[in-house]
């Protein structure tokens, strides 16, 4: 039955990230954090599990993002985001910081302008320090760029 199927793959990932947690795995960061996503509802119901999955998501969206897989990234960097809490940028706020940063990225590789310009207000709003909001300020500039506005 699909219950049991969906809680086998997340328990298989769990137990392959418990494993390599904090290790370089290559490309096997895609199927652990596939593995784990695809019975998400398991990990929707522990707060410390989210947060965990949530850097586990990044760190696919990343690996994803640096080899040019654009949609693979921006899925996998979606998922990471839903799994904040809804106080992330106070309760996690350096994830919360490099999370939107990729994701923005991706949205604009994946050419969703809206949604990274939407991800970068959200950083101008939240971020503490003008360091902090340089690299969204750099990527607003190459997509104002990109698309022929000037400010």
């Amino acid at each position: 039955d699909m219950e049991k199927t969906k809680k086998f793959h997340h328990n298989l990932g769990i137990i392959m990230h418990s494993n390599c947690e904090e290790e370089d795995v290559g490309d096997a960061i895609f199927l652990i954090a596939s593995q784990i996503n695809y019975g998400e509802e398991y990990t929707l119901k522990n707060r410390e599990l989210r947060t965990k999955v949530a850097k586990l998501n990044m760190r696919a969206g990343k690996r994803a993002l640096d080899g040019y897989n654009h949609k693979t990234a921006y899925s996998f960097l979606e998922t990471a985001s839903s799994l904040l809490p809804v106080d992330h940028w106070e309760s996690c706020y350096e994830l919360s910081l490099r999370l939107s940063i990729l994701t923005a990225r991706a949205a604009y590789s994946c050419r969703h302008f809206d949604e990274a310009e939407s991800i970068l207000q959200r950083i101008f709003e939240n971020a503490l320090s003008t360091k902090d909001k340089l690299p969204a300020y750099s990527l607003l500039g190459t997509m104002y760029q990109t698309e022929g506005k000037f400010v």
